[in-house]
């Protein structure tokens, strides 16, 4: 395989990094970024590393090139990329809100996966939804299911799911951050050292969503587990509840899918005015 990616960033360097080390036949890394600071630790790292200097000739090249822009800068990746000798490689967008009939449109590409992976990828722990476009066979499906299973686990959605999937797991990871710091603070407000809140908040959390993956109950049936009439637990519970915080929750993150919503319409209408 040859695999390109434009877009070195969070989520580009992460792919870079995990498609080294483990796609056992990638032949070539083609890597293109406007900040060449985040390309000078590649270009003498791995000899399979190629330091690209255009879009069309990391497209001229690669079998799957993976686009990892910001939204607003699409727009102008995509019009060099029709400009360009118009190779045809598979393309795999992590861009969010932009659609794969958007994409087409505006590239000339036909062969196009749209994908929401997350931070986690960057240990090969991460979980990555994903939805082809009805151009790509079913051998060209695999390549990209191998290539996204480098970073992790992969679930197959939905197109108009991707803005959900975005705010579970693609925003995800920064809420559970969130929570975790929180949990922690309060650890030292009591009186336990940070070192120690840390161990203790991380186990708790890595063994109970362990217990959820292993059993398969629903949470609820193992939060009544640990809630004993008139104890700590059921206290705390009912604190939670009182503040809102399942509800504060919930907000939060169909806000966040609310706003994967709109990327694209704000998208499409910069792009009514430009082309006018």
């Amino acid at each position: 395989m040859k695999i390109g990616i434009i877009g070195v960033g969070n989520i580009g360097s992460i792919f870079a990094s995990r498609l080294l080390g483990e796609l056992r036949d990638l032949d070539k890394l083609y890597l293109l970024d406007r900040n060449q600071e985040r390309l000078s630790n590649y270009s003498s790292e791995d000899d399979r590393v190629e330091i690209a200097s255009s879009p069309d000739e990391v497209l001229s090249n690669c079998t799957h090139v993976i686009i990892a822009v910001k939204p607003q800068d699409c727009l102008e990746l995509f019009s060099e990329i029709i400009n360009g000798k118009n190779a045809c490689p598979i393309i795999i967008s992590t861009i969010t809100g932009i659609e794969i009939n958007l994409i087409s449109e505006k590239t000339g590409l036909k062969r196009i996966a749209r994908i929401m992976p997350n931070v986690p990828s960057a240990i090969g722990r991460g979980v990555t939804g994903f939805v082809c476009s009805s151009s790509l066979t079913g051998r060209d499906k695999r390549d990209v299911e191998r290539i996204l299973l480098t970073m992790g686990e992969i679930v197959e959605v939905r197109e108009k799911d991707l803005a959900a999937v975005t705010a579970l797991s693609g925003s995800g990871p920064a809420f559970v951050f969130v929570i975790v710091e929180s949990l922690i603070d309060v650890g030292l407000k009591m009186g336990l050292s940070y070192d120690v809140a840390r161990e203790l908040i991380l186990g708790t959390l890595g063994g109970s969503v362990e217990l959820l993956k292993v059993k398969g109950n629903h949470p609820g049936e193992f939060r009544h587990l640990v809630t004993s009439p008139g104890g700590t637990t059921i206290e705390g519970i009912y604190s939670l509840e009182r503040e809102g915080l399942r509800g504060t929750i919930m907000k939060a993150l169909f806000d966040t899918y609310l706003r994967a919503k709109e990327i694209n319409s704000e998208l499409e209408v910069t792009n009514d005015r430009t082309s006018r």
